[in-house]
């Protein structure tokens, strides 16, 4: 017992003594800091280091956990019209129809989201859009089914291309 007690006062008080710094500057302008004074050198300060408490978590969060099987729940999603590589005519002005079908049908808490050139054009429970006044040239399309409260993608159609011709 007498020896642990030896050992545990050795212990704190070399815990307890801090080694004093030194600094000093050299023929360039450099600080240079030592634990050995010289002639050029002054005792240098040390502020005691500031401690901020750890932020305490509550145990329980009220965010509802995501189950796999609600990510993994669609089978199939695809555009059924326009087709991919379908030229749209001078004729309809630009105007056309997307409509997307997915399989098992459309659960309550998600959405289904057109894009439209990689830009989200427009979400909701329908599942088909209409588009009017598309430019000239090539556009890219592709549909989307995600959470709508926390917008975590679900499945998502292959991207295609439609080519409008005014």
């Amino acid at each position: 017992m007498t020896l642990w007690l030896n050992t545990f006062a050795i212990c704190l008080t070399a815990a307890s003594h801090a080694t004093d710094v030194y600094i000093s500057i050299d023929k360039d302008g450099n600080r240079i800091f030592s634990d050995t004074p010289s002639k050029e050198s002054r005792t240098h300060k040390i502020k005691e280091i500031s401690i901020i408490p750890a932020i305490k978590l509550p145990k329980k969060t009220t965010a509802s956990p995501i189950e796999v099987n609600d990510i993994q729940s669609y089978e199939h999603l695809s555009i059924n019209s326009p087709k991919a590589e379908t030229h749209i005519n001078r004729g309809e002005l630009g105007n056309f129809i997307v409509t997307a079908q997915v399989s098992p049908a459309l659960h309550d808490q998600d959405e289904a989201v057109l894009l439209y050139d990689g830009q989200e054009l427009s979400s909701g429970k329908q599942l088909s859009w209409q588009i009017s006044n598309a430019d000239r040239g090539s556009h890219s399309l592709q549909v989307l089914i995600r959470q709508r409260d926390n917008k975590i993608e679900k499945i998502s159609s292959s991207p295609q291309s439609i080519y409008v011709k005014r």
